[in-house]
């Protein structure tokens, strides 16, 4: 196939009602080097920065906001129920269906719109099916120099290393949990060729499906341990392979991989950023950060929420209860004044002020232009997760003194007074997964961290998370005649502990096209209380 013109068919699942793999492009395109491999990588396979664009007061345009819905469904944010800075531009009803786990997550509360459900689906079989491209035609390019085996390998490396976290991903969205009473459970499409395949596709069970993604990651490994890599945090390298192999472990509960892989990330960057001095001149979160190992994808979330330094176009979600509280040092705990801080957030119809805990991890002073968080919110591999990952594992060991120590360091960069840790047992473990919580906070990991805890056979934990959805009437403020918004009803809605609803149904899309994927057996989400006001007051 060298040297030949091919068609460069990118098989998308579920992207319209007509056609379940769609041709992604029909124009021929010529693969001629590695070069080309690679800059069809990086092209395709690797995820874009897309981010949402506020146009001048009038509403935002939203880009595909892919793998942005576990933000939403944990237990970190809160709809922001005192005011409304601008109907037009709430993604309240956007995410209404995924933030209160409905049955159906694309419809609104009114039921009448349908937003898009196979937004994460796509995006992640986009790449897998360019991964996969990429993995079949690079076998037919010949390296004779040791420039060239190198550039070979490394390509290589990267295009397993994607897929696996693309899998990754979506096996923790739409299959159950990790555990033994849920390996034959369905899982996704296992989808390895790059070809057309013209039949009938089945959901390969959960056991499968963490298989592949185990077996990727070690070729990666293989492959990566044979070059060097590009010397940017946005395309993959060693570093991220060894902590997503420790990821992987730990989310399979195989400890001894977990804490093994876990340090061997360690090994190669163990650099922490020391929150005592650090000032807010520059973010805690970016790429020239000393814990940041690899990032891919933009920053869609913190337009999107509250935040400290961002434009006030975006008053809808704010740091959740649950998230605040379990900041239980207080200012005693740097991160409350580097990753969440209190500000003042508007006043009610009734001229009270209103102070919030918002998001402050990263730059948001331009992000309604794209311009300033250059890390992604949702894939950001940090040596901090590394520290977490070795200490949970270590404490599962029954490693307790080695566990105490892992969490010591990262607290010791985190605290004014970092006290000496005594605990042991499940209080260890307890402590472990709150630090997890507090330090990796609207880093996409929260939702995953819940289901898992669910079917720890060690420890096994869930909770009970409360969620609010509220509309709004508009008025018109008698202190400057300006157009306000105050709330007609607020509902509550309830995910209980250990609920089914922590595995999406596969996306309408998807079961449209093709029934015998299964239906969708989500519980259904009713409201548990509600409240409304009396002629908007």
């Amino acid at each position: 196939m060298r040297k030949i013109a091919i068609f460069i068919l990118l098989i998308v699942f579920a992207c319209s009602c007509t056609s379940f793999l769609e041709e992604y492009s029909q124009d021929e395109a010529k693969i001629e080097s590695l070069q080309d491999l690679d800059e069809l990588l990086l092209g395709e396979v690797y995820l874009p920065v897309n981010y949402p664009t506020w146009n001048y007061g009038i509403s935002f345009e939203y880009a595909d906001m892919a793998f942005q819905k576990p933000h939403y469904m944990s237990d970190e944010l809160s709809v922001y129920t005192v005011t409304n800075y601008n109907a037009s531009a709430s993604t309240q009803s956007k995410m209404f269906g995924w933030h209160t786990w409905q049955q159906e997550v694309g419809l609104n509360y009114e039921g009448n719109l349908r937003e898009k459900e196979d937004v994460d689906w796509h995006q992640a079989y986009h790449g897998i099916n360019v991964a996969n491209i990429i993995l079949d035609e690079i076998k037919e390019h010949d390296a004779v120099t040791s420039q060239a085996k190198a550039q070979k390998f490394r390509i290589q490396g990267e295009a397993h290393f994607l897929r696996a976290l693309y899998y990754f991903q979506l096996v923790n969205l739409y299959g159950k949990p990790y555990c033994k009473d849920n390996l034959s459970s369905p899982g996704v499409i296992l989808k390895l060729t790059s070809y057309v395949e013209d039949h009938d596709y089945t959901l390969s069970t959960v056991e499968e499906v963490y298989h592949q993604i185990t077996k990727d990651l070690q070729q990666a490994e293989e492959c990566l341990l044979q070059t060097e890599p590009k010397n940017t945090f946005y395309r993959a390298n060693l570093t991220a392979v060894y902590l997503l192999k420790s990821r992987v472990a730990l989310y399979m509960q195989d400890w001894e991989e977990a804490y093994t892989y876990a340090k061997k990330t360690l090994e190669r960057n163990d650099n922490l950023l020391d929150l005592n001095g650090f000032d807010n001149s520059a973010a805690v979160l970016s790429k020239s950060s000393p814990e940041t190992i690899f990032s891919m994808g933009g920053h869609v979330l913190a337009p999107c929420i509250m935040t400290n330094n961002g434009e006030p176009v975006a008053l809808h979600y704010t740091i959740s209860a649950d998230l605040a509280a379990s900041y239980d040092e207080g200012e005693n705990d740097l991160r409350t004044a580097h990753y969440i801080v209190k500000k003042f957030a508007g006043r009610t119809a009734n001229n009270l002020t209103s102070n919030e805990w918002v998001f402050n991890k990263v730059d948001t002073r331009r992000s309604s232009y794209g311009k300033a968080c250059d890390v992604s919110d949702c894939f950001l591999f940090r040596t901090s997760e590394a520290y977490l990952n070795a200490a949970e594992a270590a404490a599962c060991l029954d490693k307790e003194d080695e566990a105490r120590s892992l969490l010591k360091k990262l607290r010791d960069c985190r605290m004014i007074n970092s006290r000496t840790i005594t605990e042991t047992g499940e209080v260890l473990l307890t402590l472990i997964r709150n630090e997890r919580q507090r330090e990796l906070c609207l880093e996409g990991h929260r939702w995953f961290d819940l289901r898992r805890y669910m079917v720890n056979e060690k420890y096994p934990y869930s909770k009970v998370i409360e969620h609010k959805y509220a509309e709004f009437y508009p008025y018109f403020s008698d202190a400057n005649k300006a157009l306000s918004y105050s709330p007609m009803f607020i509902n509550t809605y309830r995910l209980e502990k250990n609920d089914e609803a922590y595995t999406l149904a596969l996306p309408k899309e998807v079961r449209d096209f093709q029934n015998t994927l299964g239906v969708n057996n989500r519980p259904n989400r009713p409201v548990v209380s509600s409240w409304e006001t009396e002629g908007g007051e």
